[in-house]
């Protein structure tokens, strides 16, 4: 079990990767991405990371924040997943 705070995020094509990750790039914290059981981690600011993540674990994207636990940017909020 992760020890983090994190966002179920859901990313469903190229365009939406790309304006997710020039959102994030604005900001200065350092973001991943990682599957729900945490064993794969992306960088969240990487188009090929991110891409990756998409085929590989697609149900399973979880944001982040490694810089300051549980912030999650509110422009995330889009890419949410309802549970």
């Amino acid at each position: 079990m992760n020890n983090h705070s994190r966002a179920h995020i859901r990313l469903t094509n190229q365009a939406e990767v790309l304006e997710f990750i020039q959102q994030l790039s604005l900001l200065e914290d350092t973001f991943s991405i990682e599957s729900r059981s945490g064993v794969h981690r992306v960088n969240a600011k990487s188009v090929i990371g991110v891409l990756y993540t998409m085929f590989d674990f697609p149900d399973e994207l979880y944001l982040v924040n490694e810089s300051r636990d549980g912030v999650i940017p509110a422009f995330v909020d889009q890419y949410r997943v309802i549970e």
